[in-house]
């Protein structure tokens, strides 16, 4: 799991958003100093992951579509990365850690996945912006 600026243009973007009103995509980009390609780009995912909706027309824009304080770190991270794996054979589709024969990193990283997915979702990103 790698949490790039891509995670961090989302939770900022939401910081804009979390007043309720309708912003649209430069103001945005002003507010948070993200890349408009990038904005664009977030956006729509958050959008596809129903966490954000959109407006067209003249006044239009963005505003989110859920509370802040019923989303977490982890449900951010998870809709812009992906795959929350530390490294590639914590997938379910490694071949090289058969349950026969479980490989002792794999567990060893597998706990400090599980440690750190369990943080991300302990606090709220409301918590985390006030």
């Amino acid at each position: 799991m790698l949490i790039t600026r891509r995670s961090d243009y989302a939770m900022r973007i939401c910081r804009v958003l979390r007043d309720g009103k309708v912003h649209n995509v430069r103001e945005i980009c002003q507010k948070e100093d993200i890349p408009r390609a990038f904005a664009y780009k977030i956006l729509r995912e958050l959008e596809m992951a129903d966490l954000v909706n959109s407006e067209r027309g003249n006044q239009g824009g963005y505003y989110l579509n859920k509370s802040l304080d019923k989303l977490t770190l982890y449900d951010i991270v998870s809709i812009t990365e992906g795959d929350l794996a530390i490294l590639h054979c914590m997938k379910e589709d490694c071949v090289r850690n058969p349950e026969s024969m479980p490989c002792k990193v794999h567990q060893e990283i597998e706990r400090i996945q599980t440690i750190l997915i369990d943080e991300m979702k302990r606090k709220t990103i409301e918590e985390i912006m006030d």
